[in-house]
């Protein structure tokens, strides 16, 4: 009988201490998360427009290729505020229907 209450009492000890770890990963586990949430969603911790950011890695990695003795292609630098080249407005599909035909089933002509 000794055997048995003994065998129980270290379960249940073994129990306490496996519900203590589990409760102590856990609050690691939510810390860590509302760590991750107060961070910056951007590399770096940028506060800055995204324009300056990118402007500034595109000149990183110029820098590096140079400084590795890669081949640096030339090409046009991107404008964002840049117009359409087409300026024709597209056609939508209520006006030119996809087959050809003179049917057009576009949801914006069954809607009305």
């Amino acid at each position: 009988m000794a055997d048995s209450t003994e065998s129980l009492r270290r379960f249940r000890s073994e129990l306490a201490n496996a519900v203590g770890r589990s409760r102590r990963a856990r609050r690691e586990a939510l810390h860590r998360r509302e760590d991750a949430r107060k961070r910056p969603t951007k590399p770096g911790g940028e506060a800055s427009s995204g324009g300056q950011a990118a402007a500034e890695h595109r000149a990183a990695a110029l820098a590096y290729r140079q400084r590795m003795g890669l081949e640096v292609p030339e090409f046009a630098e991107p404008e964002s505020n840049a117009p359409a080249q087409n300026s024709a407005e597209p056609k939508s599909q209520e006006q030119t229907p996809s087959d050809g035909s003179d049917l057009d089933f576009s949801q914006a002509r069954i809607m009305r």
